[in-house]
């Protein structure tokens, strides 16, 4: 028997962020590390009416791999489709193409028993969606972004790219992102970071971090690391994997820092740089991983102006 708080949690969300009506279809994608939280989610699904499947995977080596070939072609029939998962499904071809084909799809990379009972999970998220429109507009309007953190400097162009919100609202066809959600990010363009990075609140695969990671970038691709162990995708896995792909800002203030990328990339005030696939969300790099990093209270600018200092949005 499920736990009783969780299968409310997921009735909620079903119901509240997804929108789901009765009769529809849902797939909830799952492995056997997160399995608690993928059978609530079909049980709130049969509770309210929805024709409800439930696949339970062997986890993925590392997030933006992906799912077995069976999955890919469920999540793209599916009204509905949640992954609720040891590791990302965001940044995937069948992410993609399940959106494509109409899906509303939300990922849940990394998702505990904890944070689906309380804190992100549970925020405002009209509040959440309101801050976020402001950040991705104005990622639209910028042609460049600086980060200061840690004494270190980093700079990149965002010229033609647009700003995306993920508010935690995925409500039409197409829609997609992770849950919990709140923030707006963008794929800067390729081959133009450059600087040093200070992650301090967290990266993919490390969680919360017992010094910082410096990684050096130049020309957009990774050279150089220092302080904490680097995941082990940035030292030996391909190419693509040290390509600078993501750019983005934290805005929901219920998430807090618990080393766990999926809610501390959403906490309000910081900010994440990701390395790896783009393709699904504007950019140009295609590659079987994504890898987040957090800093905690950085200073970022778009062009010139002042967005974030001392974890405080200023928009």
């Amino acid at each position: 028997m499920t736990d009783t708080m969780l299968t409310e949690v997921a009735r909620d969300l079903l119901s509240f962020n997804l929108n789901a009506s009765e009769g529809e279809s849902l797939v909830v994608l799952t492995d056997t590390e997160t399995e608690s939280i993928g059978r609530a989610l079909f049980e709130a699904g049969t509770e309210i009416g929805l024709e409800a499947g439930l696949m339970t995977i062997s986890p993925r080596e590392r997030s933006g791999q992906e799912p077995p070939a069976y999955a890919t072609e469920a999540m793209a029939a599916a009204d509905i489709v949640v992954c609720p998962a040891s590791t990302s499904f965001t940044h995937t071809r069948a992410r993609e193409r399940a959106a494509d084909s109409g899906a509303r799809v939300a990922t849940m990379p990394g998702i505990t028993e904890a944070m689906f009972r309380e804190g992100a999970v549970s925020a405002d998220y009209e509040r959440v969606e309101s801050l976020t429109e402001k950040v991705a507009s104005a990622l639209t309007e910028a042609n460049s972004a600086t980060i200061e953190s840690g004494g270190e400097t980093f700079s990149v162009s965002l010229e033609g790219r647009n700003g995306i919100p993920s508010d935690g609202l995925l409500r039409e066809p197409g829609d997609w992102g992770n849950l919990p959600s709140g923030e707006a990010y963008t794929a800067p363009v390729e081959g133009t970071a450059s600087g040093t990075l200070v992650f301090d609140a967290g990266i993919v695969g490390s969680g919360e971090l017992d010094e910082p990671l410096y990684v050096t970038v130049e020309d957009g691709e990774i050279v150089n690391t220092d302080g904490a162990t680097p995941p082990s995708v940035f030292v030996d896995g391909p190419d693509c994997a040290r390509q600078t792909c993501e750019l983005g800002i934290g805005t929901n203030p219920s998430a807090k820092i618990i080393g766990t990328t999926l809610e501390d990339e959403k906490v309000y005030g910081t900010c994440h740089v990701a390395f790896g696939d783009n393709a699904g969300f504007g950019g140009t790099i295609e590659c079987d991983s994504h890898v987040d990093g957090i800093i905690g209270e950085p200073t970022v600018y778009f062009d010139d102006k002042p967005i974030l200092a001392a974890g405080e949005i200023q928009l």
